[in-house]
């Protein structure tokens, strides 16, 4: 079914009044699980099938596109659905209790020469309509002529009375006026004599409508039952909760306290670390000098090494020269007369006498 066609739907317009006549009363939107099991219940009931069974739990708030759903499961006809609704919407938005055709008659009392009042029954059986509503009993006969009978709280409702094959009751409404009500079927009758009661008790519309959303909220005995259940377990809940919450409240001042002790420890383990790496850069850079001073004194020693070296290998050649010149010298005071094995034995001297001289 299209938008359009939902809302020009007849059937459609009294289901939604139904449906927030009780979600007024709550948020407005949504109804209660009792509240749309009780409509469907009342649906039932105009049809004269059995009430829902309680199998299946309905959320805790019940959206008007979800009672459609339900409706179509349980109505699968729709024919069935269109009239059931159209009397549960007349008892529930138009405020009529029950309607049908009677058999009635308006018998008079009259005061005699005793003083005492005498009924008079000889009037006819008029055949009607009887529409009962709040703090009223309308009469209509076939010829159009209505009757109106108030109802209040000194209105007499007498139970139903066989009378041959007739069933028989009677409503006061004065000392003068009371009217008789007959059917051939006693179960009708006392459906007409339960209605009127309700007529009686509840004799104005707001009074009816504040009793209808009572009926709406109470709950079946089974669903009592296990409301307390869960209850109980609601409570036993909370009690676990609040355990577990003061336990989680414990746990985070616990966590809370080795938390700062955590941070103070990291704390002095950063001091620490600072004070270790300041200590290693001294020790580095101490060691360092006297890698350096090692480093001079190895350089000094080797420079020294180096010069003698150089001393030692400069005395040879000042030696040979020496040599030379002491042997050209001698040579040229011999005239040039000395031989080879001469010349030899003669630098063997000089070289005795210089290593003498250096010791």
């Amino acid at each position: 079914m299209s938008v359009n066609e939902a809302i020009s739907d007849d059937l459609f317009k009294q289901l939604f009044r139904l449906f927030s006549l009780f979600a007024d009363r709550t948020n407005g939107a949504t109804c209660k699980p009792a509240q749309a099991e009780f409509l469907i219940d009342e649906l039932l009931r105009e049809l004269r099938r059995q009430t829902t069974p309680k199998v299946h739990d309905l959320p805790d708030d019940v959206t008007f596109n979800e009672f459609l759903n339900l409706l179509q499961v349980i109505f699968p006809d729709r024919e069935d659905l269109q009239i059931s609704t159209s009397r549960v919407f007349e008892r529930f938005i138009n405020h009529v209790i029950g309607k049908g055709f009677v058999l009635f008659r308006k018998v008079s009392s009259k005061k005699g020469c005793l003083n005492f009042l005498r009924k008079n029954c000889n009037s006819r059986w008029i055949f009607g309509w009887c529409q009962i509503e709040p703090g009223i009993v309308r009469l209509k006969e076939t010829n159009g002529k209505e009757y109106q009978i108030e109802i209040n709280e000194e209105t007499i409702i007498e139970p139903p009375t066989s009378d041959g094959e007739q069933c028989v009751w009677m409503i006061i409404s004065s000392p003068e006026i009371t009217y008789q009500f007959s059917h051939l079927d006693p179960i009708q009758a006392q459906l007409f004599v339960k209605d009127m009661r309700l007529s009686k008790d509840y004799n104005n519309r707001d009074v009816l409508a504040d009793f209808d959303y009572k009926r709406s909220m109470k709950m079946r005995p089974r669903d009592e039952k296990i409301r307390k259940e869960l209850e109980k377990d609601k409570e036993r809940l909370e009690v676990e909760l609040e355990e577990e919450r003061k336990n989680r409240l414990d746990e985070e001042i616990v966590r809370g306290l080795t938390t700062r002790l955590l941070k103070q420890e990291m704390e002095k383990s950063e001091q620490m670390q600072q004070v270790i790496f300041e200590l290693r850069n001294k020790l580095d850079h101490e060691n360092g000098h006297e890698a350096t001073i090692e480093e001079k004194v190895l350089v000094k020693q080797e420079s020294e090494a180096f010069e003698n070296e150089e001393i030692e290998i400069i005395l040879p050649s000042r030696e040979d020269q020496i040599q030379q010149y002491a042997y050209h010298l001698y040579a040229s005071q011999a005239d040039d007369h000395i031989t080879s094995d001469e010349e030899e034995i003669w630098k063997q001297n000089y070289n005795l006498i210089v290593s003498t001289q250096s010791v």
